[in-house]
C-alpha cells in the first residue's frame, strides 16, 4: 500500500527525505524508538499547537513522553516491515479545540469519505535502500471535503506547514544520528 492508495489527489503536500548511513532494518528500528523526549521542536511546537486543545479538556496524553509514531493525530493504517508505515484519518484540525471526534476509518473508507467540514490527512514514512544505506522518506498530504472547509484550512495550513515540516526535518535527523551512531558501535 502507499498513499496514492488512499488518497490519490490532495489540495496540500509537505515531502522530505535523507540519506542515512545504516541498513533499513536498523532504521526502522530507529523510527520506532524515537520518542517525544527527544524531539525538542516536536515538544515545542506542540504544546504550542495542543495549547486550545489541553485549554478545552481534551487530549492530554498527547503531550507526554510517548514514542513520536504513537502520538501522531492521525492513526495507522498499514505497516510493511522494513518498508514502510502509513498513517491517515480525518481531522478538523484548524478547529481551536481540534473539532469533532473523527471517525475511525481504515484506508478504503478513508479513501469514499466525502462529509463536509473535514480534511483528510495522510502521511507516510518510505524506507528505500540505496547506496549502502537507506533513503528515509515522508510525506504529507491534505484534501479538504468540500471548498469551504478548504478555504478555512488554508490559513491554518499557511501558519502549521512551516512547523510540520521542521518536524518532520526533526524526526529524520533523530532518526539519523541514532542509525548511524548503531552502525558505528556494531563495527567499533
Amino acid at each position: 500500500m502507499d498513499l496514492d492508495d488512499v488518497l490519490p489527489d490532495s489540495h496540500y503536500v509537505t515531502r522530505q527525505s535523507r540519506w542515512i548511513d545504516a541498513p533499513p532494518e536498523v532504521v526502522w528500528a530507529e523510527l520506532h524508538a524515537v520518542r517525544l523526549s527527544g524531539l525538542p521542536v516536536t515538544v515545542v511546537l506542540g504544546a504550542a499547537r495542543f495549547l486550545p486543545v489541553l485549554l478545552f479538556g481534551h487530549g492530554a496524553r498527547r503531550l507526554r513522553d510517548l514514542p513520536f509514531l504513537e502520538a501522531l493525530p492521525i492513526p495507522l493504517l498499514a505497516s510493511e516491515e522494513p518498508r514502510a508505515l502509513i498513517f491517515g484519518g480525518a481531522l478538523q484540525a484548524w478547529r481551536l479545540g481540534g473539532g469533532e471526534k473523527p471517525p475511525l476509518l481504515d484506508a478504503e473508507d478513508l479513501q469514499r469519505w466525502i462529509q463536509p467540514g473535514w480534511v483528510k490527512a495522510v502521511m507516510d514514512f518510505r524506507l528505500t535502500p540505496a547506496r549502502g544505506g537507506t533513503v528515509l522518506s515522508t510525506e504529507t498530504r491534505v484534501l479538504a471535503t468540500d471548498p469551504s472547509t478548504r478555504r478555512r484550512f488554508r490559513l491554518y495550513w499557511l501558519f502549521v506547514q512551516p512547523g510540520s515540516t521542521a518536524i518532520r526535518w526533526e524526526v529524520l535527523t533523530a532518526v539519523q544520528l541514532k542509525a548511524e551512531a548503531r552502525g558505528r558501535a556494531a563495527v567499533a
